[in-house]
């Protein structure tokens, strides 16, 4: 007789197989407890199998030797018949993987193969009562009773599989008591019916205990679920807000300097530019003032770098063939990368437009190029592909949904681990060694991205190479030429002009009025705008204006807006190395951002005063 308690309440719920839950809906809870309710019925038919061919065995040995020798084999024959039969039905089951679809069928089977079970004892029961002696009848009652009590355990998952046997089981026999009509065997037959009806009772008590267990279990394991989600989305806002406070941070501290040091650049990039211009006979000095250049253009790039990153710089948006641009640059990625490195250049043949600052772009192509070059040191290939991609489940959240270009530069590097690569968009993170990278190569990628309206992903696993992949918004209108390159230099006049220099920095001032004197401009300065003003009024001839954005007290679109107001015809320049000075409505405003060169400088101011 089987011993079982409860087994399959212990045991743990799954709708994807033993040992494990799946995600369960609110909606389909019902369903998935009734679905592991029929598992349990058939995890359980091995044990019934078994009791049942074991029991049938001892009780057709124990009635062979006390009357019903034949009867009692061909009743185990029919009862071996139909557990062979559930045996196949097992096995079925267990082959088919079964899902909520074929729950109806299956418990339907069940059902069936629980009636033949319990009639072969209660049918069989029935007719071999008559053929034994006492002591033999009161055996099989006994051994039918006891089968009873022990399918409440063994089906207590699956009620219409318990009820099925328990009624097919017991009810014959009671029927056969009530049917001899004596006193006693009518006590006998109200006797089972009492009997069956509590084990009934029982059987619906145990079900609705393991139902709302299993219903109790999946409604956890969906709220565990749930909580581990909202835990893996408070992690990604606390990292994504670390993120944006690291980009404050930066940005502050960027905005804040970019003006003054700018204005040093400006000085220092104009000076020496003026110094190696008059000192070029002499040789001695000359590499000086050229090493003193460069590594003032490095600070103008590391600048630069860090507007990009914070998201500050400006950027000259609009539809940009990247296709060509790629293509025009190849030459120069090749010479950058070395010849120890293979190029590959792949383009989608319907490649959209992206809307971008196309000499970013380039900045940030030639970035990851340089990079991919640093982790391939005795060579590899460099893989540039351009395709088109419309937002999925599978893009950078980050993204609005619409269609982008994917510029995805790959490289057979070494790869990164999980740490480095969670640490790469982070600023003045390098994996290079002391002097050979500044750290910002990446975020400058990244922040052109984000302020682009794109993204950047990075894949990479170490002794396998890296993959980048910039999203870029595409545009809706064709692509323009390439960017602002001047056609034709115009000729700078000399002595045609009077010029007004408005700006508080000196050595600004002092700079920028000997290239304008030198050019043969006359020049009146200012050092703040009341002097400017006075220098108007008095003074209505002067054809340019040019002044700082960031003056005291008032801005420089501020002085140009009231020069207009006095003088409608005035040309102006507004130069400046304030990050927030395009925010300022200073549309239809010529502007110049420092630092700048003499050249560059003359041109524009040329440009000008010819229009």
């Amino acid at each position: 007789m089987n011993a079982l308690a409860s087994p399959t309440v212990r045991q743990p719920i799954s709708l994807g197989g033993a040992g494990g839950f799946g995600i369960v809906p609110v909606n389909e809870i019902s369903i998935a407890v009734r679905t592991e309710q029929l598992r349990a019925v058939f995890r359980q038919l091995p044990i019934s199998f078994a009791v049942n061919l074991v029991n049938a065995a001892l009780t057709a040995i124990v009635l062979s030797t006390i009357g019903a020798p034949r009867a009692s084999l061909v009743w185990f024959s029919l009862v071996a018949l139909v557990t062979a039969v559930r045996w196949v039905l097992w096995r079925r089951y267990r082959r088919s993987g079964s899902g909520s679809e074929h729950d109806l069928l299956w418990s339907r089977l069940a059902v069936c193969g629980s009636v033949l079970a319990g009639s072969c004892w209660g049918f069989g029961g029935m007719l071999l009562f008559p053929l034994v002696p006492t002591s033999g009848q009161i055996f099989l009652t006994f051994v039918i009773g006891g089968m009873c009590a022990g399918t409440v355990v063994l089906n207590a998952s699956h009620l219409p599989t318990l009820l099925a046997f328990l009624l097919s089981a017991s009810l014959p026999m009671a029927v056969r008591f009530f049917a001899e009509g004596t006193t006693a065997d009518s006590a006998l037959g109200a006797m089972i019916v009492v009997f069956a009806t509590a084990l009934s009772l029982a059987a619906a008590h145990l079900n609705q205990f393991f139902t709302e267990s299993m219903r109790l279990r999946f409604e956890l394991n969906e709220a565990n679920i749930r909580l581990q989600a909202e835990i893996s989305e408070h992690r990604a806002t606390e990292a994504a807000l670390r993120q944006a406070q690291k980009l404050e941070a930066v940005g502050q501290l960027t905005g804040g300097i970019a003006h003054d040091f700018n204005n040093l650049l400006t000085v220092v990039i104009g000076n020496l530019a003026l110094a190696s211009g008059r000192a070029s006979e002499n040789s001695n000095i000359l590499p000086l003032l050229q090493s003193a250049s460069r590594a003032a253009e490095r600070g103008v790039a590391l600048i630069q770098r860090l507007l990009a990153f914070a998201r500050k710089q400006r950027l000259d948006a609009r539809s940009v063939d990247l296709g060509a641009l790629v293509g025009g640059i190849e030459e120069l990625l090749q010479r950058t990368v070395g010849p120890a490195i293979n190029l590959e250049i792949s383009t989608d043949a319907d490649l959209a437009p992206a809307h971008v600052d196309a000499n970013q772009v380039e900045l940030a192509i030639l970035n990851l190029a340089i990079n991919a070059r640093d982790a391939m040191p005795v060579g590899g290939t460099l893989r540039i592909s351009l395709c088109n991609q419309r937002t999925d489940r599978s893009s950078p959240t980050e993204l609005t949904p619409g269609n982008y270009v994917i510029v995805a530069i790959s490289d057979t590097g070494t790869g990164m681990d999980e740490a480095t690569l969670a640490q790469v968009f982070d600023p003045f993170f390098t994996t290079k060694e002391v002097g050979s990278g500044s750290g910002l190569g990446l975020p400058m990628v990244q922040g052109f991205a984000g302020q682009s309206g794109g993204a950047v992903r990075i894949r990479s696993k170490p002794g396998l190479g890296t993959t980048v992949e910039l999203w870029l918004p595409q545009a809706v209108e064709p692509p323009l030429g390439t960017s602002g390159d001047r056609t034709s230099r115009l000729p700078v006049p000399q002595g045609t002009a009077t010029v007004l220099l408005c700006d508080d920095d000196h050595d600004v001032r002092r700079f920028v009025g000997e290239l304008l004197k030198s050019s043969g401009y006359l020049v009146r300065e200012a050092s703040s705008a009341g002097a400017a003003f006075r220098i108007l009024e008095d003074r209505a001839e002067v054809d340019l204006l040019i002044v700082d954005y960031a003056m005291p007290g008032i801005n420089g679109l501020e002085i140009i807006r009231e020069a207009w107001h006095r003088h409608p015809s005035l040309k102006t320049l507004l130069i400046t190395g304030d990050t927030d000075a395009v925010s300022d409505g200073g549309a239809g405003v010529p502007l110049l951002r420092k630092p700048f060169g003499p050249a560059e400088f003359s041109q524009t101011v040329a440009e000008i005063l010819a229009a």
